[in-house]
């Protein structure tokens, strides 16, 4: 039930926005007849039930401000925002389609309690799933409700006609029932009055609006928690009854308009309240629907042919997804960096699978492939790119045992690259299948009888965002703290109450020896390295370590720790340094951000870069948010030293 609901909370963001683009198209057609208006409905009412569509250069989502890069990361056939497992998240984020706005989301949902058996946004989801369903089973059933008190109060009506009847005990007119709708009007009724009043009921019985509003009706009832879905439901009600006002004087005349006008008005005066099944004339909206009645004129043919392309752009651009160049183009070269998603096949004879956590990240450039692990270690080695079509029969020959093949019939778009010399050990080969990336490794047997080489394993990877994380958390634990203090021993950080805390980001901890720790009240910060406790940075005035990074610029094995730090009361100054895991010395690189704190990002293929950075939501040195803002520098590994490529010292001095 929580995928359902998450489904269709994705769906309704979708619909969101599509909503708000028909309004605005609606606008345009204010003079226009009613029926292009009402057909725009059309789309929202797609948009709430389909999760997928088509893409379209065209489409809506295409235009700035939007991005769906991460929304469409599962496939151009849906949009999903709010990811399946994002309960189950250490670091939860999600995506509105809007950047600047999926980082304010993203920096308010709870992290993941390392102590805790579940996670804060599980029971939110949870809490979330029951009341939606409370909501859903409370409309439907109202609705049901009244259609059968309804039904049952006009049993005791006269029929008139087939299926018009009359009854005493209502106001307005209205239709009742699906399979076989009739039609309810008041007695006394004047015969010229009984006769717009029955045309009227009657396009809505042609158009088969009897089904379509109580259709709208149950999707609203999924979607109840969405504003704007109730502000649909009702502008289309609106523009439902007016279409069919408009078809009523188009075919009797503008004469009757004034009569018209007063009938509205005498069945909005006794109006009982409206129920949620039927279709009632003079339900909704009776103010612009005797205003849009007085205004009424026989449209032009220009006025016609406005109205009707506006339907079709509207339907192209609303009712399609955009087109999101994540993987690769067809004639294009795969290069740039990835990361692993999942594992789609393991030899049998392989002791390794990739477990949940599991990090590897591959930067393919014009000459070269490059595989970097989790702790930043790499791999580096000579790469050519020959694309060809990949085919089915020697692609299922290509393993050994023939069990759990892949199946790639189901892409349309097969093809392969070569990767390295076959003569290396092993060779790697690249499959893009539709808008899937495979990375495949291959194993050499010169035992074997059978088959030489074949495919040992083959992981799903998905390129890297161009725009990396924009904000992260630093969130201290007592993972670890006594052992530090008791290493630590007679540390004064001259406050009574400063309590440390092990502020490592998990990635550090899983893939090296580094601990970090740091004091709430002073920012005193400290690596705790093999048993041995050395001092990061200066702290007095400042907010201490701020952001903490794993790479091995200098490829001897070790990857070195990089960390940014602040300091100053009264003359606020950031520096980056790096501990040198070889030589066991703390090196500050030679740049200070006057009156700035930075942040290290991480590229995930052994490289980082300094950004500017905003500190938020504070609670103390050990609980706080890092939000990145001007790029500063890259940090590279040139001539035996490690620097920044763009240094600024000369910016901003000591």
């Amino acid at each position: 039930m929580e995928t359902l609901f998450l489904k269709v909370l994705n769906m309704s963001l979708t619909a969101s926005y599509v909503i708000i683009a028909v309004l605005l198209i609606r606008l345009l057609l204010k003079r226009a007849p009613k029926k292009y208006s009402y057909l725009l409905w059309a789309i929202v009412l797609f948009r709430l039930v389909c999760p997928v569509s088509i893409s379209s250069e065209l489409s809506l989502f295409n235009a700035p401000p939007f991005d769906m890069t991460a929304a469409q990361k599962s496939g151009e056939a849906a949009l999903s925002y709010v990811p399946a497992d994002i309960g189950y998240m250490e670091k939860p984020g999600m995506t509105v389609g809007i950047p600047t706005v999926n980082v304010m989301i993203s920096d308010t949902l709870p992290q993941a309690d390392t102590t805790a058996s579940v996670n804060p946004l599980q029971i939110w989801i949870q809490i979330g799933t029951v009341l939606w369903c409370i909501g859903v089973l409370a409309l439907l059933v109202y609705s049901l409700v009244t259609y059968f008190r309804l039904k049952r109060r006009m049993a005791t009506a006269v029929r008139l006609d087939k299926h018009i009847f009359e009854s005493d005990s209502i106001r307005s007119p209205f239709i009742l029932g699906f399979i076989k709708p009739r039609i309810y009007i008041p007695f006394g009724l004047q015969e010229q009055e009984r006769v717009y009043i029955l045309k009227h009921e009657a396009y809505h019985l042609k158009r088969k609006d009897h089904l379509i509003k109580p259709l709208a009706f149950v999707v609203l009832a999924f979607h109840w928690f969405n504003p704007l879905a109730w502000l649909a439901f009702i502008l289309m009600a609106k523009d439902m009854e007016m279409s069919c006002d408009e078809k009523v004087l188009s075919e009797t005349g503008s004469g009757i308009a004034k009569d018209y006008c007063t009938s509205l008005l005498a069945f909005a005066a006794n109006r009982r309240l409206p129920s949620a099944s039927p279709l009632a004339f003079g339900e909704t909206g009776i103010r612009e629907r005797v205003k849009n009645i007085l205004r009424f004129k026989t449209p032009n043919k220009r006025v016609i042919i406005f109205s009707a392309a506006a339907c079709i752009i509207a339907v192209a651009v609303c009712a399609t997804n955009p087109i999101v160049n994540g993987a690769l183009q067809e004639t294009g070269e795969p290069y740039g960096s990835y990361r692993f998603e999942e594992q789609v096949y393991m030899n049998l004879l392989s002791s390794f699978v990739a477990a949940d956590g599991f990090k590897e990240y591959y930067t393919f450039t014009e000459n070269s492939l490059i595989i970097t692990d989790g702790a930043g270690n790499q791999q580096k080695m000579k790469a050519i790119y020959e694309r060809k079509a990949l085919d089915v029969q020697k692609f299922n020959e290509s393993f050994m045992p023939s069990i759990n093949v892949p199946n790639i019939l189901g892409y349309k778009e097969r093809y392969e690259y070569v990767l390295t010399d076959s003569a290396v050990d092993p060779e790697y080969r690249l499959f893009l299948l539709d808008d899937e990336v495979w990375l495949a490794k291959t194993h050499k047997d010169n035992v074997n009888t059978l088959k030489s080489e074949y495919i040992w394993s083959i992981y799903k990877i998905s390129k890297l965002d161009e725009e990396i994380v924009e904000s992260e958390s630093i969130v201290g634990t007592q993972n670890g703290v006594d052992a530090f203090l008791a290493l630590q021993k007679d540390f004064n950080s001259g406050y009574d109450t400063d309590k440390c805390y092990n502020i490592t980001p998990q990635s550090i901890s899983d893939n090296s020896e580094y601990s970090i720790f740091k004091y709430d009240k002073s920012a005193a910060s400290f690596l705790l390295y093999k048993g041995v406790v050395y001092r990061l940075g200066e702290w007095f005035g400042g907010f201490g370590v701020t952001t903490m990074a794993l790479a091995d610029m200098d490829n001897d094995g070790d990857s070195e720790l990089y960390f940014t730090y602040s300091w100053g009361s009264g003359l606020h100054r950031s520096h980056a340094g790096y501990f040198n895991p070889s030589t066991k010395e703390i090196v500050t690189l030679p740049y200070t951000n006057m009156n700035k704190d930075m942040t290290l990002v991480d590229h995930g293929d052994g490289s980082l870069s300094l950004y500017g950075a905003d500190i938020s939501n504070l609670i103390d040195f050990a609980h706080f948010n890092r939000k990145k803002t001007d790029f500063i520098s890259d940090i590279v590994y040139e001539k035996g030293q490690i620097l920044l490529s763009k240094a600024r010292s000369s910016d901003h001095g000591d």
